[in-house]
């Protein structure tokens, strides 16, 4: 009788052991979703970096994905609006590179906790118009990216250090149109 009960706690003990050991964690699931996380937010700094491809940085968004310029005040509630501020497609010569192979951007630093992945780095130079806008002012950002459970982004918050310039001609719009204003150059009427 003993040995019986023996055999049948201990064929429990294993069963137990096989079933809580085949079955994930909430532990392991967390660092699954935050690695495909850093996957993706990897590949989109890249894509961003290249500043080659407008289509395939486009599809990293939710359709309708919430962008916010801290600097610029500027809060978007869509892709297509996103797609009218950024206008990569539209730009044919206006933005040049140093060099082809240049990267636009550079990645320094990559900090993922669920969800959510922080970008930091550094703007390389570039011609605007035949301007040059060099890194004598700084040129650094960070961005958060807020991923969805399908890996699209669904929210985005630039901080990005612009010039002198840019940053005069944004304190002058706040003088006058106040913080909500929507800037000239960014038409948000529907097509």
């Amino acid at each position: 009788m003993m040995q019986s009960l023996f055999k049948v706690t201990s064929i429990l003990v294993v069963v137990l052991f096989i079933t809580n050991g085949c079955q994930p964690t909430k532990e392991t699931n967390a660092n699954k979703l935050e690695q495909a996380v850093r996957n993706e937010a990897l590949a989109y700094f890249e894509t961003f970096a290249e500043r080659a491809d407008w289509d395939k940085l486009c599809s990293f968004y939710r359709e309708d994905v919430h962008f916010k310029d801290i600097s610029l005040q500027l809060e978007l509630d869509s892709l297509w609006k996103f797609k009218r501020f950024y206008k990569w497609d539209e730009e044919g010569d206006r933005f040049k590179k140093m060099s082809p192979e240049q990267k636009h951007l550079n990645l320094q630093s990559l900090v993922v906790e669920g969800h959510v992945a922080v970008g930091r780095g550094q703007v390389n130079p570039f011609y605007y118009d035949g301007n040059l806008v060099d890194s004598e002012w700084g040129m650094e950002f960070t961005i958060w990216l807020r991923f969805d459970d399908n890996l699209k982004i669904t929210e985005q918050i630039d901080w990005m250090e612009y010039d002198p310039v840019t940053l005069e001609n944004i304190v002058k719009k706040f003088n006058e149109n106040g913080f909500k204003a929507i800037e000239d150059w960014l038409d948000l009427s529907e097509e």
